[in-house]
């Protein structure tokens, strides 16, 4: 008999918590040197073969190396700068929903990875709630949200529309600016007490008892309606309303604690036929590990450039690839990973003044003709102030007093020094390549970018 096995959505939601817990890692005092960093990369300054439509990423060794190649700088992603997403549903009105049961895979998704449930929303005021009861799959018109006195029991939120939502928690203003977009939406991770089993729920509680079938005949004013209420937990109670023979509602008036299942009955010697549900929370109470109960696969990463950075970057360029890179290395950290904020990873020519100038995105070498140079580059920018020449995408090793043509400009000027960068190229592990439309970089410009890493 062949073994069947699982690999869990609590090693997809570990993985999250791992990348947001470790972006920087470093040893304890007195060492505290880093032994875990990321950087955001941007690259690939000529264009592609269509510029409208880049090619696909591909990860065998040529391809990879040549990324690491046309790497122009590298800023550090810190621990602000991760947050787990969830995917983004806004509240609509006149929309059913999806409600949480604790016997059905909350977290089944289709071909495409989206959730095939939605259980949750977030209202206008980036309050996130769950689903606890949709009416037996009515259409929602009433938008929940939080405030003083609009809850009942249990902090439940009833509309008028018989819906039943729990608040589970508010996105910020500053989460909401750096990691929500019009498809994801921070959640919180690491606000929780360390044991799930120290919260008042413990192994899970019951916040909603939900009317599938009102049944008929039941009179309260000739015997006493009562739910009764089995498992493996205790404390849980609740209180029944009935119109016109049938059970409309229930509320719960304590919740209890440590079910990890419960059954329900409605108790009276008149009426029969209601059928009522009552899901058990998962551990720790409904909201206690957002990230779990909303089922976060994934996690978004930001940077941002802001101009030169100081005179690390040039402005006046377009470059076509952005991507992570993870514990690369640095020549004044070694043997430790680099650590700075930001890395110029272009290599400096010094050249004798003159004339003519380099082009942005042409070919530079040394030797008698382009096909038989023994040395060549790409330049990323020429400073005609400094003359300087920026360059990336190295081939072979420059000639110190010997000249450096240009293949397009016609530029020709004597090599005087070269100056290596401090970080390390071909260092590090690729994390996250993508290829893009050429972007165009300005003096006064902030590019911003967002990496959704799905597990």
């Amino acid at each position: 008999m062949a073994n069947k096995n699982l690999l869990t959505y609590g090693a997809k939601i570990t993985q999250v918590e791992q990348l947001y817990y470790a972006p920087v890692a470093t040893l304890p005092a007195p060492l505290s040197t880093a032994i875990s960093t990321m950087y955001c990369f941007l690259a690939h300054v000529t264009p592609w073969d269509d510029d409208n439509d880049p090619p696909t990423v591909y990860q065998d060794q040529k391809s990879i190396k040549n990324i690491y190649k046309t790497i122009f700088v590298a800023k550090q992603i810190y621990s602000n700068d991760i947050s787990p997403v969830i995917e983004r549903y806004d509240w609509i009105s006149n929309r059913s929903y999806d409600y949480y049961r604790d016997d059905v895979d909350m977290f089944e998704r289709d071909q495409y990875g989206f959730l095939l449930l939605k259980f949750y929303v977030k209202n206008r005021y980036d309050q996130v709630f769950l689903c606890l009861w949709n009416n037996n799959g009515a259409d929602s018109t009433q938008e929940p949200y939080f405030q003083p006195g609009s809850y009942g029991t249990n902090n439940i939120y009833t509309g008028t529309d018989g819906y039943k939502w729990k608040y589970i928690y508010t996105i910020d203003v500053g989460t909401k600016q750096k990691f929500m977009d019009t498809n994801w939406m921070p959640v919180p991770v690491g606000t929780n007490v360390p044991n799930a089993l120290e919260t008042a729920a413990g192994r899970g509680n019951i916040d909603v008892i939900n009317v599938i079938d009102g049944g008929s005949g039941y009179d309260p004013a000739n015997s006493e309606i009562t739910i009764l209420i089995t498992g493996d937990g205790t404390g849980a109670t609740a209180t029944v309303s009935s119109s016109n023979g049938e059970i409309t509602g229930i509320t719960v008036t304590n919740p209890g604690g440590n079910y990890t299942y419960a059954n329900t009955t409605v108790v009276s010697s008149s009426g029969s036929d209601a059928q009522i549900i009552a899901p058990v929370s998962p551990i720790g109470g409904h909201g206690f590990d957002p990230i779990s109960q909303l089922g976060c696969q994934n996690v978004m990463l930001t940077a941002e450039f802001n101009g030169d950075e100081g005179g690390i970057i040039p402005t006046d360029i377009d470059y076509r690839q952005i991507g992570v890179l993870v514990n690369p290395s640095a020549l004044s950290t070694q043997p430790n990973f680099a650590n700075g904020s930001i890395y110029k990873v272009s290599t400096d020519l010094i050249v004798a003044p003159g004339f003519s100038q380099y082009l942005a995105d042409e070919t530079i070498y040394q030797g008698t003709s382009l096909e038989t140079a023994t040395f060549s580059a790409t330049v990323l920018s020429f400073n005609t102030s400094t003359n300087i020449i920026h360059i990336i995408n190295i081939t072979g090793s420059p000639t110190l007093n010997a000249p450096v043509y240009s293949s397009l400009s016609g530029t020709v000027r004597t090599l005087l020094s070269v100056n290596d960068p401090d970080f390390q190229s071909f260092s590090g592990y690729l994390m996250y390549v993508e290829n893009r439309t050429g972007i165009q970089r300005s003096f006064d410009g902030i590019e911003q970018f967002r990496f959704v890493l799905g597990y």
